[in-house]
């Protein structure tokens, strides 16, 4: 449990990139943190986030594409409240330079779970962790801009981002 009354973020997926400099950004704001990382056992910055400020943050394991996990991560917040959900967890396919016509259907399906389903399950799983008055959230990053895209590389993420 957190050593201090300060608001609480909860943020799904902030093991690296834009989830941990968000991590960052409000424990710097005074904001305490409880932060999602993929895989157990497995160091990641949020580890040294929680090393940096102690008493401030929290880690808890969770892949957002296994329901079981998101179902379990649910029960083990039963009775917590946060001022803010945040979802911040995405991939892209193996090479980016492939066209829609060139990636596979597996992979392309791995994408939009990964990208556009799973992230809506967990605000749905979770939501009623945020009182009334607290904020949702979910980010897609840059690699999925449509209009920033001029290089013509990442027509899948492209294509799991327009929903």
């Amino acid at each position: 449990m957190f050593t201090t009354t300060s608001p609480i973020l909860l943020i799904v997926g902030a093991s690296r990139g834009l989830g941990h400099a968000m991590a960052v950004e409000f424990l710097h704001k005074g904001w305490n943190v409880l932060g999602t990382v993929r895989a157990q056992g497995v160091r990641t910055l949020l580890h040294d986030l929680a090393d940096d400020y102690p008493g401030r943050v929290e880690i808890e394991h969770v892949d957002i594409c296994e329901p079981d996990q998101v179902a379990a991560l649910q029960a083990r917040l039963v009775g917590r409240r946060f001022d803010m959900l945040f979802v911040n967890a995405g991939t892209t396919n193996r090479d980016p330079s492939q066209t829609i016509g060139e990636v596979s259907t597996d992979e392309f399906m791995t994408l939009m779970v990964t990208n556009a389903l799973s992230p809506m399950r967990v605000l749905e799983q979770l939501e009623g962790c945020v009182p009334a008055g607290g904020l949702l959230g979910v980010m897609s990053s840059g690699q999925g801009s449509v209009s920033n895209n001029e290089t013509g590389q990442r027509e899948c993420i492209a294509a799991a981002r327009r929903r």
